[in-house]
C-alpha cells in the first residue's frame, strides 16, 4: 500500500514535470514568433511621414533597447515612433554603442536624459514606464494626449529636432518651476483700449488646440515643470463670459498633465467686477460690517469662489491673489475668504495645495491662519534690487517662523507686465542677476516653487527660456542660455545673428540691473543720460536687414515646439527694432537739442530745430499698454522736461495724441459701466488716476476732447462722458 502511494506521487510528479516543460516550450517559442513578428511585421504606410531627428541623426539609425519585462514599453515606443516618421526601428534587448533609446527601469527615477545624441527613459516600475513612453511622445515626437482616445499627431508638424542634448538636473534650485501665463487680452489690455493694429499672433485664448498644446510643451521644453494660469474677469470680459475662458484653461491643465507638467490656478481674491466685466450684484464691504461678517459680501464671494472652484479638480495647486487689484485690506477678512473658498476647493480636489500671494508684509500671516484650517503655502516676491533684499529676506523667516510652506510669485522680471507698459524684453542678464541675489537668501529659508511671469507670450520665450533654465541652475552664464534658445529656434546657420538681435533689445530696453530694466527707477534705461544713443541706432541699422534676410528664408524650427512659425516669430520681433531705432535716432536728436540748450541758443532757434527734427516712435502691430509703447511713453516724457527747461512748447504729434485720448475715453467708458450714475473725473487725473501721462498732458487732451464734444464738464470743472448713458447696461 505504502509503495502503491510513492508510485502515484512520482507519477504526479513527472506528469507536472511535463506539463511545465510543454508551457516553457511553448512561452519559448511564443518569444521566438514575437520577437520575429517585431522584426519583420508588416506596417500600415504612414500617409505623412514626418523627418524626425535627433540632433544631425535621423530616427531611422536608432535601436529602442528594452530589459526583461519592458517588451510592451518599447512596442509602444516603436509604434509611436512609426506613426510620426514612417521608420521602423529594431529593439533589443542588446544595447549598441551608439544611436539607441534605452528604456530603464530604476526604483529612483522618473526622467528622461538625452546625451551625446542617446536617450535614456527612465522609470520606477514597468507601469510607470509605459506613462514615461507616452510623455516621450507628447514631449519630443508631435503628440499630443497619446495614450487617451483623443491621440493625435499635432498639426502643422512638418519636421522635428530632438535636441542632442537635454540636461537633466538631479538638484534643480527650484524644485518646482513655473510661468504665470497672464490672461490679458493683446489687443484689449485692460478692458480699456481696443487696438486695431496689434499682432493676434500672441493671443493664446484665439489658438487652436494644438497651438495651445504646444505653447504648453515649449514651457517644457524652456526647463518649466509646470504651468499657472490666471484666471480673472478681466479676461472673461473680453470673450464674452467665464465658460470660454475656463474651457480654455482646462485645455491647458489638460495639456500640462500629459507632458507630466504641474498645473497651478490662480485668482483674484477680492477683485469681481471692472476691466469690463460688469456685476451690479457684487457687493465688497459695507453697512457699518466687517465682509467677513456682511452676509451681502458673503454672497459676492461664494458667487464667484464657485466659479473659481469649477476648475479645482484639474488643479494642483490654487494660489489666491488679494493685494492691487482688491477689495479687501483687513488680515482677518481675507483669512476668512481664503478660507471659504480653499473648502470649496478641497471638496472639489482633496489633495489641492492651497496657498496665498502675500508678496511680502502685505497680510498678517497670523491671521491667514487663524482662519485657514491645515497646511497652506504663502506666496512672496522677489528680491530685484538691494533696497528690497532685506524686506524680502525677512518675509522667508517670517514664514518659517509661522511653520509656513513658501514659494514665489515674481512679477516684472522676464517682462513688465502688458496692462501699463507693453514692450519685448529679452532680460537674461537681469533674470541671472536677481536668481544670484535670491539665492543668497536660501539660508534663511529656501522656496519650493518658483514662478515667473509670461504677459505677452511668443516673443517672451527668450527671457523665458533663460529663466527657466536658470531655475535649475541658477549660476549659468546668460549669454551661454540666451545662445541656447537662439539655436532652438533658427538653429546653427542663424544663432548668431538671432543673438545678436536679442542683445540688441536687451541693451536698449534692459541693460544689466532691475533699475535700469523698470521705469521709474532714475537709472531706468530708457531715460538715462547713459542710453547708448548711436551704438543702438548702428546696431539696428546692421541687424534689420539680417532679420529680413531671415524671415525671408522660411526657417524650420530647429528644436523648440513653438505655437507659430519661426517666421511668424521674427516678423514679430521685427517692429521693436523699428521702435528701438527710432527712439535712439531720437536720444540722438535729443543730444543736439541739449548742446543747443548747453550753447545757449536761442528759444526761437531751439524750436525751429525740434519742431523740424522730434518725431514720436511708432506702435506698429506690437502690443501696446494702456501707457502706450514704452519707447512712446519715455520719449514724450522726455521731450516734456526738455521743453520746460527750453522754455519752449511741447511739439504735439497729432497722431500720438489720438491713441492717448483713445485710451483716456476707453478707460472712462470701462468705469462708467459698473455704474448707474455719471462718473466724474478731474482734469489732470481723467486717466489711470494721473499715474500714466503728466497731469499737465492729460489736462490738454481733455481739454481738446471737450472742444470736440465728446467730453463734457460740470460746474465744478469736472469732465465726464457726453453720452455717459450709452454704457448703462440695465434701465
Amino acid at each position: 500500500m505504502k509503495n502503491r502511494k510513492i508510485n502515484i506521487v512520482m507519477i504526479l510528479a513527472v506528469c507536472v514535470l511535463l506539463i511545465c516543460t510543454s508551457l516553457v516550450c511553448v512561452l519559448c517559442t511564443r518569444k521566438m514568433i514575437n520577437d520575429k513578428t517585431i522584426e519583420n511585421m508588416t506596417f500600415n504606410s504612414v500617409s505623412n511621414p514626418v523627418e524626425v531627428r535627433i540632433g544631425d541623426k535621423s530616427i531611422a539609425d536608432y535601436v529602442i533597447v528594452y530589459e526583461a519585462g519592458n517588451r510592451r514599453a518599447a512596442t509602444d515606443l516603436r509604434d509611436y515612433i512609426y506613426g510620426i516618421s514612417g521608420k521602423k526601428l529594431r529593439i533589443s534587448m542588446i544595447k549598441p554603442s551608439d544611436c539607441y533609446i534605452k528604456l530603464d527601469v530604476n526604483k529612483s527615477l522618473e526622467k528622461t536624459e538625452i546625451k551625446d545624441g542617446n536617450i535614456v527613459i527612465s522609470a520606477k516600475s514597468q507601469a510607470s514606464l509605459l506613462k514615461q513612453v507616452k510623455i516621450f511622445a507628447n514631449s519630443y515626437l508631435g503628440y499630443a494626449f497619446a495614450g487617451e482616445s483623443r491621440e493625435h499627431i499635432l498639426e502643422n508638424t512638418d519636421y522635428i529636432n530632438i535636441p542632442a542634448n537635454k540636461e537633466w538636473v538631479d538638484e534643480p534650485w527650484m524644485e518646482q518651476r513655473e510661468p504665470i501665463i497672464c490672461l490679458w487680452k493683446t489687443n484689449a489690455v485692460r478692458g480699456i483700449y481696443q487696438n486695431p493694429n496689434v499682432s493676434l499672433k500672441s493671443e493664446l485664448m484665439s489658438y487652436s488646440d494644438d497651438q495651445l498644446y504646444n505653447y504648453v510643451k515649449m514651457m517644457k521644453y524652456c526647463g518649466f515643470n509646470g504651468i499657472q494660469v490666471t484666471d480673472m474677469c478681466s479676461t472673461w470680459a473680453q470673450y464674452g463670459g467665464y465658460e470660454f475662458v475656463q474651457q480654455r484653461i482646462r485645455f491647458m491643465a489638460d495639456a500640462a498633465h500629459s507632458l507630466d507638467m504641474k498645473f497651478t490656478l490662480w485668482v483674484w481674491g477680492s477683485e469681481f467686477t471692472g476691466y469690463g466685466w460688469t456685476d451690479d450684484s457684487v457687493v465688497y464691504n459695507g453697512d457699518g460690517m466687517w465682509a467677513r461678517e456682511n452676509p451681502k459680501v458673503q454672497a459676492s464671494f461664494d458667487k464667484y469662489y464657485d466659479i473659481y472652484a469649477r476648475l479645482a479638480d484639474c488643479s494642483d495647486r490654487v494660489i489666491m491673489h488679494f493685494n492691487d487689484p482688491g477689495n479687501l485690506s483687513d488680515s482677518s477678512d481675507i483669512g476668512y475668504y481664503a478660507a471659504r473658498f480653499k473648502e470649496k476647493c478641497i471638496e472639489k480636489n482633496p489633495d489641492i495645495d492651497f496657498g496665498v500671494s502675500c508678496y511680502t508684509y502685505q497680510i498678517d500671516l497670523g491671521a491667514l491662519k487663524e482662519y485657514i484650517d491645515g497646511d497652506f503655502t504663502v506666496y512672496s516676491g522677489t528680491s530685484k534690487s538691494d533696497a528690497d533684499f532685506e524686506a524680502v529676506g525677512k518675509f522667508r523667516e517670517y514664514a518659517k517662523n509661522n511653520e509656513l510652506a513658501m514659494g514665489v510669485w515674481s512679477w516684472n522680471l522676464c517682462e513688465m507686465e502688458i496692462d501699463q507698459l507693453a514692450e519685448m524684453n529679452v532680460n537674461a542678464k537681469i533674470i541671472a542677476d536677481v536668481y544670484g541675489r535670491n539665492s543668497l537668501l536660501d539660508d534663511r529659508y529656501k522656496p519650493e516653487y518658483w514662478s515667473e511671469m509670461d504677459s505677452y507670450h511668443m516673443v517672451n520665450v527668450f527671457s523665458l527660456y533663460c529663466a527657466g533654465q536658470m531655475l535649475n541652475s541658477p549660476d549659468k552664464n546668460p549669454d551661454e542660455v540666451l545662445m541656447e534658445i537662439c539655436d532652438g529656434v533658427v538653429g546653427e546657420e542663424y544663432s548668431k545673428e538671432l543673438f545678436e538681435i536679442l542683445d540688441i533689445i536687451q541693451d536698449a530696453r534692459s541693460g544689466e540691473s532691475f533699475e535700469e530694466f523698470k521705469n521709474g527707477y532714475d537709472e531706468h534705461i530708457l531715460m538715462s543720460e547713459a542710453y547708448p544713443a548711436k551704438e543702438i541706432a548702428d546696431r539696428c541699422d546692421a541687424a534689420i536687414p539680417i532679420l529680413d534676410e531671415m524671415i525671408d528664408a522660411n526657417i524650420e524650427t530647429n528644436s523648440i515646439p513653438l505655437s507659430i512659425s519661426v517666421t511668424e516669430l521674427l516678423s514679430m520681433i521685427r517692429p521693436h527694432l523699428e521702435e528701438i531705432k527710432e527712439f535712439a535716432e531720437f536720444r540722438m536728436m535729443l543730444d543736439e537739442a541739449e548742446k543747443m540748450l548747453a550753447d545757449k541758443k536761442s528759444t526761437d532757434e531751439i524750436s525751429r530745430f525740434i519742431n523740424t527734427n522730434y518725431v514720436s516712435v511708432k506702435e506698429y502691430n506690437t502690443v501696446v499698454g494702456s501707457w502706450g509703447s514704452a519707447e512712446g511713453f519715455a520719449q514724450y516724457s522726455l521731450m516734456e522736461d526738455y521743453c520746460d527747461r527750453a522754455g519752449i512748447a511741447v511739439p504735439h504729434d497729432p497722431v500720438f495724441d489720438y491713441y492717448r485720448k483713445q485710451r483716456i475715453y476707453g478707460e472712462m467708458i470701462t468705469f462708467q459701466k459698473k455704474s448707474d450714475t455719471c462718473v466724474k473725473y478731474e482734469k489732470g487725473k481723467a486717466f489711470q488716476f494721473g499715474l500714466a501721462f503728466s497731469e499737465t498732458d492729460t489736462e490738454r487732451l481733455v481739454d481738446e476732447m471737450l472742444e470736440d464734444g465728446i467730453l463734457k464738464s460740470d460746474y465744478t470743472g469736472k469732465v465726464y462722458l457726453t453720452d455717459w448713458e450709452n454704457y448703462r447696461y440695465d434701465f
